[in-house]
């Protein structure tokens, strides 16, 4: 019998019985160690391999599912009396404090897992996630001197937190147990679980609606939903600290060192923080001037002034147009090249955008083709930029802080999406009295503003085309050169190879084994280090 991984796993170190290898079994399983990295090699697992994208994943699921799930819960919210009325402003701010949370832990959490490890501190996002949305789902009327809305600004807060330290966790742990051949493609799976968090939204949100009856347990329900993924696969983040880091930086920089190490990195890959973190604030500010047109696109669907069931439906139909984005992202990502994928996308977006504006008003009056230009928007933003504004930070900077570079380009990209949801608003109504629109009234006003913005996103698409062509950097850096696929691998248990080499030995002076081509026999008596 082969001494496989799977008869491996059962030995232990702490004195209680095991399989003892035969010397046959011991030389199969030497064949397979890498002295270097003190780690076994195993074969290629594809339930491995997708558990990994699924645990590093599962954060960006957990993002989009929260990020969408809080407008159509809030409608449901209105169904009941809590004691102070939504008005919009509330509504604005219930919404935008995941944004400022995220932004935060982008930060907070990119320094943390450069400074103390990546394996703590990508727990530490998962708990934070997971205490935020549980603690939103349970909000009263009147909790800690606060008001319902009160309650769920400061929630949703904290669960911006733990999701924003996602972005530099997750794609770090994920690019640092990948392959060169793989890696690409593993951080885009990794970041294309946002699509599929938003269709479960909106599919936990069809089922909220038809299927219970309570108004107050409807957006409970729907919100703590999105800690079920998290929560699945939190046992699993307890994994080995990564190699890289461990090689590059834990065994070479003390932790009282490793602050000024970071803070000297940072500034020496200044230039590529600049091409990293400047597209994705273009990125992301387009991307919220693609959002304003929603409303109209419902419209053309059948969608305005629909119910709430209406609504969760229409949802469900928006979201299923990213789909195809995320799937060619991934299968194209590595054929493709990082840097050309994302000036393709801006390419797109730009074209998309040009049209949309020079023919605003002939479109609105062809159902079809508007939501055919739509979903074309979300393709080239999935196609493109919003999968590797994701992809290239993880790779091109070095281990001792590539989770703070990845951290602060992605706390670049949530400025952009408040200055774009910020900016366009009012761009959208500058045409009207006060700045402010009325359906209806101001149709034709509300138009001219639409247009504007459809302009703007295009000019800033090319700016964002040119940004990439200039300052972008898709190079991955030399500390991941060797790295191998995670899942492909297996540490070496602490006595483990020394109980081997002495099975080894023992079926050399035994007579039972002819020495192994290139095997080096340890100088000691088989008897020192076994194990019994």
């Amino acid at each position: 019998m082969s001494y496989t991984t799977e008869r491996a796993s059962s030995w232990t170190a702490n004195g209680s019985q095991h399989h003892k290898p035969t010397p046959e079994e011991a030389v199969e399983r030497l064949s397979h160690y890498h002295p270097a990295h003190r780690h076994f090699h195993r074969a290629k697992s594809m339930l491995r391999s997708s558990g990994r994208i699924l645990i590093a994943g599962c954060g960006f699921l957990a993002d989009s599912y929260d990020v969408f799930v809080i407008n159509i819960a809030l409608e449901m919210m209105e169904q009941n009396d809590y004691g102070v009325p939504l008005t919009p402003s509330i509504r604005a701010a219930v919404s935008m404090m995941t944004v400022v949370g995220a932004l935060a832990g982008q930060l907070i959490f990119g320094v943390c897992g450069d400074q103390f490890g990546r394996k703590w501190t990508f727990i530490s996002t998962a708990a934070l996630t997971i205490l935020g949305t549980v603690l939103q789902s349970a909000a009263q009327p009147r909790m800690m001197g606060l008001n319902i809305w009160q309650q769920l600004m400061l929630f949703r807060f904290f669960m911006g937190v733990g999701v924003g330290g996602e972005y530099p966790m997750a794609s770090t742990v994920t690019s640092e147990g990948s392959a060169a051949a793989h890696r690409g493609r593993n951080l885009a799976m990794v970041f294309s679980m946002q699509g599929v968090g938003r269709v479960l939204c909106a599919l936990v949100l069809l089922f909220s609606v038809h299927v219970i009856t309570d108004t107050n347990w409807q957006w409970r329900f729907s919100i703590l939903f999105g800690a079920v993924p998290m929560m699945a696969c939190f046992k699993f983040r307890w994994m080995p600290e990564s190699e890289v880091f461990l090689e590059d930086v834990g065994d070479k920089t003390p932790p009282a060192e490793r602050m000024y190490v970071i803070l000297h990195t940072v500034w020496d890959n200044r230039m590529k923080l600049l091409g990293t973190a400047g597209s994705w604030f273009i990125l992301d500010v387009v991307f919220y001037g693609n959002s304003l047109f929603s409303s109209d696109v419902t419209a053309a669907m059948g969608g305005a002034n629909a119910n709430l069931p209406g609504n969760a439906l229409t949802n469900l139909y928006i979201q299923l147009m990213a789909m195809p984005g995320y799937i060619c992202g991934v299968i194209f990502m590595e054929r493709i090249g990082r840097k050309r994928l994302q000036m393709s996308g801006f390419a797109g977006q730009a074209v998309i955008f040009a049209i949309m504006a020079i023919f605003y008003k002939e479109l609105k009056g062809l159902t079809g083709l508007f939501v055919l230009l739509y979903a074309l928007t979300f393709f080239f933003d999935d196609f493109g930029p919003n999968l590797t504004t994701f992809v290239i930070p993880a790779e091109i900077f070095p281990t001792a802080a590539r989770s703070t570079c990845h951290g602060i380009s992605a706390a670049c990209g949530k400025a952009g999406a408040a200055v774009g949801a910020a900016a366009f608003l009012e761009i959208t109504n500058m045409y009207c009295v006060r700045g402010r629109c009325v359906k209806g009234r101001d149709a034709d006003l509300l138009d001219r503003g639409v247009r504007a913005v459809f302009i703007i996103c295009s000019c800033l698409a090319v700016v964002g085309l040119i940004w990439t062509k200039v300052f972008v950097d898709d190079r991955p850096h030399e500390s991941l050169a060797e790295v191998e696929n995670a899942d492909e691998i297996e540490p070496a248990k602490p006595g483990e190879v020394e109980e081997l080499e002495d099975a080894v030995v023992e079926g050399f002076e035994m007579g039972k084994l002819q020495k192994p081509e290139g095997y080096e026999i340890p100088s000691r008596q088989p008897s020192a280090r076994a194990i019994e």
